[in-house]
């Protein structure tokens, strides 16, 4: 090996070697032991109903140890009746710390994007992928924020967990006679979605979009963003897989329930 190539192979040493033990310390660094600030990113297109049940259960949440909540709303500006513009403006004067991440009309369907930009602009110890299209049990945010601060933190791989996916046709028989003015609270919506029926429970082992939990300076440390392609036009949910992967894995975890208001999978132009 020549004198070049040998400086090369050195330098490139050097390079991995100084960018793992980075990354090692940033991992395994403890998390300060007051209230941490989860930031929920949702990207939400055609959703705004659901939404709409999506931010009440968020804001009905309670609980003795609640982390400092963001909820960040990607959308494409215009889209949907009532715009998602008038869903933020509706729950953040009912008290949500709500961040609006807006995209290009080209890319409103476009998910991996918008969370691109959502992890350059966050602050935030953790961040939480979400679906537009999930109602959250009272004392979820309690309780992950317990299991975080007791046992979760050191986790450097992605965190799956369950979701109760509600019947679809049900679902859609109810939004199609709803007689709700939106934007608007749903009260105790929680407690209504419980009594819904279920038709499956999945996503503890997979770590899907609807929830993928990471701290922050893990995937600052592994990249700054969520995806490196960018095409994720719902259903193939490509940036999913590649995020995960980014991330070394992923690692199931139990928490409260959420619940999947399942919809129509047809057309763009559904209003859901």
């Amino acid at each position: 090996m020549g004198r070049r190539a040998r400086r090369r192979a050195l330098a490139q040493l050097q390079a991995n070697t100084t960018t793992t033990t980075t990354t090692e310390l940033i991992l395994v660094q403890p998390l300060p032991t007051d209230k941490l600030t989860i930031e929920i990113c949702i990207h939400c297109h055609n959703y705004q109903h659901r939404l709409c049940w999506m931010l009440s259960s968020i804001l009905q949440n309670t609980g003795t140890d609640l982390p400092n909540i963001i909820v960040n709303i990607s959308y494409a500006p215009g889209n949907g009746s009532p715009t998602t513009e008038e869903v933020c403006k509706f729950f953040r004067e009912k008290g949500l710390n709500i961040k609006e991440t807006l995209v290009a009309k080209e890319n409103a369907c476009n998910r991996g994007k918008a969370r691109n930009m959502q992890v350059k602009e966050t602050t935030s110890d953790y961040m939480l992928f979400a679906d537009s299209d999930l109602v959250y049990d009272p004392l979820f945010f309690d309780d992950l924020h317990k299991q975080i601060k007791d046992k979760l933190w050191n986790i450097k791989l992605v965190m799956g967990a369950d979701r109760y996916s509600l019947n679809d046709q049900f679902c859609i028989s109810y939004f199609e006679k709803d007689t709700n003015v939106y934007p608007c609270e749903i009260p105790d919506v929680a407690s209504i979605t419980d009594k819904w029926p279920v038709k499956w429970i999945q996503g503890r082992h997979v770590a899907p979009g609807f929830f993928q939990l990471a701290r922050t300076s893990i995937i600052k440390a592994k990249g700054n963003t969520y995806v490196s392609r960018s095409r994720d036009l719902w259903r193939g949910t490509y940036s999913d897989r590649i995020f995960r992967k980014r991330l070394g894995g992923r690692t199931p975890i139990i928490v409260k329930r959420m619940y999947h208001l399942n919809h129509d999978r047809g057309g763009p132009e559904i209003q859901r």
